[in-house]
């Protein structure tokens, strides 16, 4: 198995799968010389190569860059000579991107099926990853599914996790992503920025900050070039997002403005038994 890419969500996929079976051999391939040989250190990864190397000896391939370079190497692997039964997944989290990308692959009869599990941290970087990441997590699948043996091969290898696994479609996912995860990112830093702005001339500034604070704005801390090519992947999706996010604000704010106490409550009423919801469902 070659995992392309060992931070977080790379090391993480491996660390399940070196959990569930001591016994494959897991081919590690990143530019991190630090990541590559932590994972090493640990027998995490059994060896590291370059990608184009790797890619050919590979019965399973897992992409787990920024979605920038995943879509490189999916072009690289259309000029490699690929095992003949290979199985192809990525971690991206945008699909359209990944599955336009993908199509030369799939019209030559080439196994790909696109993935994103929903979790992360706001650390990054293959020291951070656990193999309890994903548990119970929700891991989207895009593509050929329904009857797919290689896939469940790659399923039982993640067995451990328990995860939950969710066919869905590209357009549905990107959708489903911007409001769940890329919106709440890019509000949570410009809460980090505005709040900066204030506090910058008060001596005690963020020191201050506590519990609610944190919590709200934790994902602030992550990595920002991937963040930065996923809001480029997903520019329509999240934008879209935004406008329906502005328009819940200026209501709110208007309600503050004009001393509407009814409309105040009722707004975080709903967002309370919203919120209590998702943790009734876990």
């Amino acid at each position: 198995m070659l995992i392309s890419g060992l931070g977080l969500i790379g090391s993480s996929i491996a660390r399940t799968i070196r959990d569930g079976d001591r016994k494959i051999e897991i081919i590690g391939s990143d530019p991190d010389d630090d990541s590559a040989q932590f994972l090493l250190d640990q027998q995490i990864i059994n060896i590291r190569k370059s990608f184009e190397e790797a890619a050919i000896m590979a019965d399973f391939i897992v992409l787990a860059g920024p979605v920038s370079v995943i879509v490189g190497q999916i072009h690289a692997l259309q000029r490699l000579s690929l095992k003949p039964d290979v199985f192809i997944t990525d971690v991206g989290s945008t699909k359209k991107t990944i599955m336009k990308a993908a199509q030369p692959l799939l019209a030559k009869g080439i196994n790909f099926v696109g993935g994103h599990p929903m979790a992360g941290s706001d650390k990054s970087g293959g020291r951070f990853g656990t193999p309890n990441l994903f548990k119970n997590a929700i891991y989207f699948l895009v593509g050929k599914t329904q009857t797919n043996r290689k896939l469940a091969d790659y399923q039982q290898l993640l067995s451990k996790s328990m995860i939950r696994w969710q066919p869905i479609t590209a357009a549905a996912h990107d959708q489903l992503v911007s409001e769940l995860s890329h919106l709440p990112h890019v509000v949570a830093v410009t809460l980090v920025n505005t709040i900066t702005d204030s506090l910058d001339e008060k001596s005690i500034g963020l020191k201050a900050a506590a519990g609610g604070f944190k919590d709200t704005t934790r994902i602030a801390a992550s990595d920002p070039t991937m963040w930065t090519t996923i809001m480029m992947n997903n520019t329509e999706q999240i934008s879209r997002a935004l406008s329906q996010f502005q328009q819940h604000l200026a209501k709110f704010q208007a309600a503050l403005d004009t001393h509407d106490e009814a409309t105040i409550k009722a707004f975080f009423a709903r967002a309370r038994a919203s919120r209590k919801s998702i943790d009734e469902r876990k």
